[in-house]
C-alpha cells in the first residue's frame, strides 16, 4: 500500500466522524488512497480516480469487502462478471473472490470500502 495516505477524523464522545467529501484527493499519474481507519476489526478507505485510472485484479483470501461508490461510476470485475456500480450504490462480495475498480468515465470516481481487518480473521481460523 505504496500510495496510502493516513487522514484524520473529528472526534466526538467515543465515534469517530469522517467527511468523505472533504478528504477526497486526486493525482494525474495514479489514482489517491487514504486510510480512514484501522482497527482491530474494521479497516476502510477511500479511493480516488480519474478518468482511465484503476485498481488491478486482486483477492482479499479472508475478508468479504463492501464498496460503496460516493462519486462517478465504478467498472468492475468480480469473479469474471462486469459489473457498473453508479454513485450512491453498493457492492459487496465475499472472500476470495477476483475483483477490480477501473474508472472508464470522463469524469471523478470516488469509492470507499470497508472488510474486516485481515489479521482478525487470521487469528479466527488459526484458533
Amino acid at each position: 500500500m505504496e500510495d496510502e495516505v493516513r487522514v484524520a477524523a473529528t472526534t466526538t464522545g467515543v465515534a469517530q466522524v469522517f467527511d468523505l467529501h472533504a478528504l477526497k484527493a486526486f493525482a494525474p499519474d495514479k489514482r489517491v488512497r487514504k486510510m480512514l481507519f484501522k482497527t482491530d476489526q474494521l479497516w476502510s478507505e477511500i479511493a480516488c480516480y480519474e478518468a482511465g485510472q484503476s485498481t488491478v485484479m486482486h483477492t482479499h483470501p479472508r475478508e468479504e469487502e463492501a464498496i460503496f461508490v460516493l462519486e462517478g461510476t465504478a467498472n468492475m470485475s468480480i469473479a469474471g462478471e462486469e459489473v457498473v456500480v453508479p454513485a450512491g450504490a453498493i457492492v459487496k462480495f465475499p472472500s476470495n473472490v477476483p475483483h477490480d475498480v477501473r474508472n472508464l468515465q470522463n469524469t471523478r470516481c470516488v469509492i470507499m470500502f470497508i472488510k474486516a481487518n485481515p489479521k482478525l480473521l487470521k487469528g479466527l481460523s488459526d484458533g
